[in-house]
């Protein structure tokens, strides 16, 4: 039921840090079209051309997202757990569709166009995977043996699998990863720790079979000395065997322009105006921004168009360069202070499945910012994902504000205080 006295509950520091991201996206989003859309209207003279058009449809985005921003948050949370398998449901159809009649945009068939409105359901996917997670986990109230993963492992598996097939490399990692932060908060039995992280430690080794059969002796002398139970023993071992196994065959799946990502991650300069020419061109940006930037539309990278479509998955880079050290640490704390607020707001839920779902989407936001904000600075692989409230992107802004609406609803019917 609507109540709006119950908004002097509500987390106010939360509301400043979204407040003020999405403020700094309409100015970055501005200040990384303007020049483009200006140098258009002076070639095009007898086209009319909006210089302001990126602007006035990400406005118009917010308003959308404001209104469902207020749906979530006005309703009583605990709705979402009747709602889940249907919400399931209807994701698993609509990333089903995508893949049938779903349009394709740059090498990737993700968007659903409906008239002139187009969405993203692999971005809505988050949000329900979520919801879903949350229901489940709650209901089995700790993951005591390690069986208990099998039926979260399908949940996250089916859209994960939908998702990888678009291709969307990130938003499917961005399934495993709030996932694993899941389970984690969960869990009662340190062996799924094991079974959680000894998995990726073996997917790095396996790029060398001498040190992969190193480790995993290594992996089973350790198991041995702390003896947990030999079911448990064997199914560490096992997945950590097969998953060295499926190296080969998940790189065999990939595009040839995800495995170019991942090479030039590890190299930019290998091919400076090809693969590599985001990441090196972000670099550049972000430096020559040095303390203070060069100022609000003085960004020569920016302005110039340096990097293609920088207002969308690369707009870090336009605020480092105009804004400098200064500006890059500050939405770097905005993110830092959103996801710590969110914590606190799972610790503080009056039940276990409003934690479960503050929880979710913490490691949302957090992996979101940690994993655009490193490729634009060269420290993480390019894989397309947008900067939540800040990047130019319809279902990316819903789907963040939307978030914060269920975490408001949790935090103005709390019971407890830690913070």
């Amino acid at each position: 039921m609507i109540n709006f006295r119950m908004l002097k509950n509500s987390d106010m520091t939360l509301w400043l840090c979204a407040g003020s991201l999405i403020l700094i996206g309409f100015l970055s989003i501005y200040s990384s079209t303007f020049a483009m859309m200006t140098r258009k209207a002076a070639i095009f003279k007898d086209v009319d051309i909006d210089s302001l058009v990126f602007l006035k449809r990400h406005f118009s985005i917010f308003i959308i997202s404001l209104l469902f921003m207020s749906f979530f948050l006005y309703i009583d949370y605990e709705h979402l757990r009747s709602a889940a398998n249907w919400l399931y449901g209807g994701m698993i159809f609509l990333l089903l569709v995508v893949l049938f009649v779903g349009y394709e945009s740059y090498g990737a068939q993700r968007w659903i166009g409906v008239g002139f409105f187009s969405f993203q359901p692999s971005e809505i996917s988050k949000l329900i995977l979520i919801i879903m997670l949350a229901k489940y986990l709650e209901a089995k109230r700790g993951l005591e043996r390690l069986r208990d993963l099998f039926v979260p492992a399908a949940i996250v598996a089916v859209p994960f699998l939908l998702i990888f097939k678009q291709p969307d490399l990130g938003t499917a990692l961005v399934l495993i990863a709030i996932a694993v932060t899941m389970v984690i908060w969960t869990q009662d039995n340190p062996a799924i720790l094991f079974l959680i992280f000894t998995p990726v430690i073996s997917l790095f080794a396996s790029l060398a079979w001498i040190f992969w059969v190193l480790y995993l002796v290594i992996l089973a002398t350790v198991l041995y000395l702390i003896r947990p139970k030999v079911i448990d023993f064997y199914a560490i071992m096992a997945v950590n065997i097969l998953t060295g196994l499926a190296v080969p065959v998940v790189w065999g799946l990939l595009k040839e322009y995800q495995k170019q990502r991942l090479f030039i991650f590890l190299n930019p300069s290998s091919d400076p105006y090809g693969a590599g020419y985001h990441t090196i061109q972000s670099q550049i940006a972000i430096g020559s921004g040095g303390l203070f930037g060069s100022g609000y539309l003085h960004g020569t990278q920016t302005q110039l168009q340096f990097i293609p479509q920088q207002w969308t998955d690369f707009i870090f880079s336009m605020i480092g360069e105009e804004f400098g050290l200064i500006g890059s640490l500050l939405v770097i704390s905005l993110f830092a202070v959103l996801v710590w607020r969110a914590i606190v707001i799972a610790m503080n839920a009056r039940d276990f499945f409003g934690s479960l779902l503050a929880c979710g989407i913490a490691a949302m936001f957090a992996f979101h910012a940690c994993i655009n904000i490193g490729m634009t600075l060269g420290i993480a692989p390019v894989v397309g994902i947008p900067l939540p409230f800040i990047s130019y992107g319809g279902t990316s802004l819903i789907v963040s504000l939307c978030a914060i609406g269920i975490l408001q609803s949790i935090s103005m019917r709390r019971v407890k205080l830690f913070f």
